[in-house]
């Protein structure tokens, strides 16, 4: 079966920390600390207050944009009175057995680059199309959307242009019509850090190759490629620096769809650098499931909650950034 991942949110890691599911095996566990907000004083943002909307006494404005030439962050913020629950909260409710969120959450989320809706552009299939997904914000009122192309998952697919305009269509729980904001994303990374290494590890049939690596102040991203795959397997990795320093996932996606050699292309936007860091090394891991002998499921965590993790030593590897 062929899989695909998608960026995921912190809120979406923990509702679906069940393995691979809809979101393909369970990369997306990488993720869980992904919650930080992004850098507040770096020279590859841009930031915009003119984009503001207020419906049934809420407002919803933009209050930053970054374009770092690895991915898009819009961060919303809202304001009004009484406003109990969280912009992204809500919870199961057993009983009715619905989905419930109070006043004011963000219920539905449209996005349209240069007018072509995200489901549309590259070509409109799930594995060539951008990835929207959104990270917490400082607050209950705030959320980031984050938004990356499908440049990195084989084929000659489209990346995003340096300039663009996002137009956002955002629902809000008990406001009768969507906020429409309208967002110039011009990208602005300063002296990127770009490398080719196409480095290779193996271990038994199945080979790894880090083909990319573009670096900014803002983000790392990088591209991995494994042949040999099993179809169904999980593979997942630690990504740290020569510093010591754990690079969390800001989006994680792949998809063996975009080439005839059923060969899986990935595609990590993590955290940035440490301005220190000389190197950054690649642990992959297979992860074990609570059930025995399981493929996918909920993981199995040790003594301290973190997920059982079998490192395959022979695919590990480092690769020098400076």
């Amino acid at each position: 079966m062929k899989k695909i991942y998608k960026v995921m949110s912190s809120a979406a890691l923990a509702a679906i920390l069940l393995g691979g599911a809809a979101w393909g095996n369970a990369e997306a566990a990488n993720a869980k600390e992904a919650a930080k907000n992004t850098a507040s004083s770096s020279p590859a943002q841009k930031v915009f207050t003119s984009a503001s909307v207020t419906q049934s006494g809420i407002t919803l404005e933009i209050s930053k944009a970054v374009y770092d030439g690895n991915y898009v962050s819009i961060t919303l913020q809202r304001s009004g009175k009484e406003l109990a629950g969280s912009i992204t909260g809500g919870k199961w409710d057993e009983k009715i057995k619905e989905y419930v969120q109070e006043k004011g959450a963000i219920n539905k989320m449209e996005v349209f680059i240069d007018g072509k809706s995200i489901y549309e552009y590259g070509g409109g299939g799930l594995a060539k199309r951008p990835s929207l997904g959104t990270k917490p914000g400082a607050n209950a009122d705030s959320v980031s959307m984050i938004i990356s192309d499908a440049s990195q998952l084989g084929g000659n697919l489209e990346a995003f242009p340096d300039k663009f305009k996002v137009t956002a269509k955002i629902s809000l729980e008990g406001v009768e019509k969507p906020y429409t904001l309208e967002i110039p994303i011009q990208k602005n990374a300063v002296n990127p850090v770009v490398l080719k290494p196409n480095l290779t590890k193996k271990s038994g049939n199945l080979s790894m190759t880090l083909n990319q690596v573009h670096a900014t102040s803002t983000s790392t991203r990088l591209q991995l490629i494994l042949k040999g795959q099993e179809k169904n397997s999980t593979i997942l990795h630690d990504f740290v620096d020569d510093q010591g320093n754990k690079l969390d996932l800001i989006s994680g996606k792949g998809t063996d769809e975009n080439n005839t050699n059923s060969d899986y292309y990935y595609d990590f936007i993590l955290d940035a650098l440490d301005k220190d860091a000389k190197s950054i090394t690649i642990k992959s891991f297979t992860p074990e499931f609570k059930e025995p002998n399981a493929t996918h499921g909920e993981f199995k965590l040790d003594s301290e909650g973190e997920i059982v993790k079998n490192y395959i030593e022979e695919l590990e590897m480092t690769v020098p950034v400076k």
